[in-house]
């Protein structure tokens, strides 16, 4: 480790690690400290029964030859090294809801996306069309999403104050297919009364445009930017963790590590979660104002989740090319709140893609919402990769019983899972907590709100000269939205026309 850097990096998350790659590329000394033992964020994996579990990256949009993220991939030197398989062209996810035995398909490409479902709703084929123009015009606005060199802003943000619920009922007045157009807001913790349709938009539509999984996992997009960041003379460095910054007058000086080692530094870029910042400046008065982080520390978090992970007998169930949304009732868009009446309220299930077999999965895994309130009690327990503690007795009772209602309502869907499950593996918001550092396990960050979209639109530059903030809740979450996320703050550094038309031109 070097004495001075030109930019430390606070969190190897994707976005970390985009503008770990970036910096290095364009000669800026880099460091980025990671406090856990696996690089990564929501890349991460984990083994159990050597079977490979995702933490967060289930599948991924808009990797296909000519679309963004397909592009930002090439140029970070990592699309042709990734293991991937693309998911049915006619059903990437396939929607039901309430009693209806009825499967919904949802079909890659935006024009196979209209006819589909319109095969499936032939008197909607009209409102199916406008959805998906709304989905196209609305990533539009965002001149990232598709790699706008010229425009920097939208020229409005109008389209910030849409609600998703709302939107779409005004597309068709279909409950069907309302529901089923909303029926995997799973992906982003849909809540009716909140959730923006641009939100919604952005992330549907890099689905839209392709889906794929990763084969043995997520965590290769992490291990594929650290060779290169590495390879472009960065330093990236585990089991690091930032303490607070040390100042010199207004700007940062220092990182201090909590071993109590000091980092010196130009700039810091924070990927870690904002709630961090209080800590950060230690309590020191004017270097970010208190208004700005009684803003931070108010704003609402996503919902967290419960994650059941089941390996399975060899060569007893097949590998389904395709991820499963359930939900119990056609009104998707209050499963949070009716959560703790009748849980599950919904899920997500799928079969993890591996190397072993083409034909056959060895793992089950499904995902559920849980609130944090629920596993509370045992929030002083601390557990990652590679430093374990037991959380008790009781802990393990708790995530067993969830694990096993959970299967049973699976075994409704997937009857073949019956006699066929060997271990089971549970992950609760704690496990999220401890994995990605949000401080309740939600995954997608901060709570958008339609009514309020300025709230929680957080700038890249703070108001320390030399900090800037990357991360999902800078931009959205999801993998293209945490890359532009950090590649909007390589922007601070890079102008704007270069880094893009290097990206473009990769």
């Amino acid at each position: 480790m070097q004495e001075k850097y030109d930019i430390i990096i606070i969190g190897s998350g994707l976005s970390g690690l985009v503008c770990g790659y970036v910096l290095s590329k364009e000669g800026y000394k880099v460091c980025i400290l990671e406090k856990n033992k696996q690089f990564g964020g929501c890349l991460q994996t984990f083994v159990r029964d050597k079977c490979i579990f995702d933490v967060g990256v289930h599948y991924i949009g808009g990797l296909s030859k000519g679309q963004s993220l397909n592009q930002y991939f090439q140029y970070f030197g990592i699309m042709d090294k990734l293991k991937v398989q693309q998911m049915d062209l006619d059903a990437f996810d396939i929607i039901s809801v309430g009693a209806d035995r009825e499967e919904y398909k949802l079909a890659q490409g935006h024009d196979r996306f209209v006819d589909s479902l319109s095969c499936q709703f032939p008197e909607e084929h009209k409102a199916i069309k406008t959805y998906s123009k709304m989905l196209q015009d609305i990533c539009a606005k965002f001149p990232l999403y598709y790699l706008d060199i010229d425009k920097a802003y939208p020229d409005t943000f109008s389209h910030l104050g849409l609600n998703a619920r709302d939107t779409i009922k005004s597309i068709t007045k279909n409950k069907t297919l309302q529901a089923v157009l909303g029926g995997n807001n799973l992906l982003y913790g849909g809540d009716g009364d909140v959730t923006p349709f641009h939100l919604h938009a952005m992330v549907l539509n890099g689905y839209i445009e392709s889906s794929w999984r990763c084969v043995d996992g997520g965590s290769q997009i992490a291990r594929l930017l650290v060779k290169n960041i590495r390879k472009n003379g960065g330093e990236i460095f585990k089991q690091k963790e930032v303490d607070r910054f040390v100042f010199s007058g207004s700007e940062i000086k220092a990182v201090r590590l909590v071993s109590g080692k000091e980092i010196d530094c130009k700039q810091v870029i924070s990927s870690a979660h904002p709630f961090q910042l209080n800590r950060f400046v230690n309590g020191e008065k004017g270097h970010l104002r208190k208004a700005y982080l009684n803003r931070i520390n108010s704003i609402k978090p996503t919902p967290s989740v419960f994650s059941a992970h089941y390996t399975l007998k060899p060569n007893t169930m097949k590998y389904i090319n395709s991820n499963y949304y359930h939900s119990k009732s056609k009104d998707v868009w209050n499963i949070v709140s009716d959560n703790a009446k009748n849980w599950p309220t919904a899920y997500l299930a799928l079969t993890p893609r591996t190397s072993k077999s083409e034909i056959f999965a060895d793992s089950f895994a499904a995902m559920t919402y849980m609130e944090y309130s629920e596993v509370k009690k045992w929030e002083k327990s601390y557990n990652i990769v590679g430093d374990e503690h037991y959380r008790g007795d009781d802990y393990e009772i708790f995530k067993k019983e969830k694990a096993t209602i959970l299967l049973e309502n699976l075994y409704l869907k997937f009857p073949q899972l019956k006699g066929n499950v060997t271990g089971i593996h549970t992950s609760t918001p704690l496990s999220f907590r401890d994995y990605i550092g949000c401080p309740t396990g939600s995954l997608y960050g901060f709570e958008r709100d339609y009514n309020d979209p300025m709230r929680t639109a957080l700038a890249v530059q703070t108001r320390i000269p030399n900090l800037s903030l990357t991360g999902q809740n800078v931009n959205v979450h999801g993998i293209l939205g945490v890359t532009v996320s950090g590649i909007l703050t390589a922007l601070n550094f890079i102008p704007r026309k270069k880094l893009l038309s290097d990206i473009i031109s990769a």
